[in-house]
């Protein structure tokens, strides 16, 4: 009888099933220059979402991927998926400290002057919520105070 060989069973179970042009969910980790897979599903599920990527579920849950013909590398499809997600405020708006660095003022100078002026405010769905405030009434104002 032989010996059970735990080698080849590891070898076996890990074959390289995957079709040509797919990569494992461990190489494309290696190819965004990532060491561990700790932090890399948000970056991946951002190009999968841009569709920059594939994903296909292969058994039990395990993902692979195949990258777009339109780059060459993945660190590309990822900074353009970054660059896509990234918040623009709508044009004619701006925060308070936008308006008031770019007119060399404080933020809490251009405050005083908004409060008690009913002025329209948008809270925009962006990573923090601050009030966007129209650009137009804000130069309004400020031409007052001067």
């Amino acid at each position: 009888m032989k010996r059970f060989d735990a080698h080849a069973l590891v070898a076996a179970i890990n074959a390289d099933d995957t079709p040509e042009g797919w990569h494992k969910t461990t190489e494309v980790v290696r190819l965004l220059g990532y060491t561990t897979r700790a932090g890399v599903s948000l970056p991946l599920a951002r190009i999968v979402k841009a569709g920059y990527a594939e994903q296909k579920t292969i058994r039990r849950g395990r993902f692979i991927y195949r990258l777009s013909p339109r780059f060459k590398s993945w660190p590309a499809a990822k900074a353009a998926a970054e660059t896509l997600d990234k918040f623009k405020a709508p044009k004619g708006w701006v925060t308070l400290s936008e308006y008031a660095h770019k007119h060399r003022r404080t933020v809490r100078g251009v405050q005083y002057r908004i409060d008690g002026m009913a002025l329209p405010v948008r809270i925009l769905r962006n990573p923090r919520s601050v009030p966007y405030y129209r650009k137009a009434d804000l130069d309004r104002i400020l031409r007052k105070a001067s």
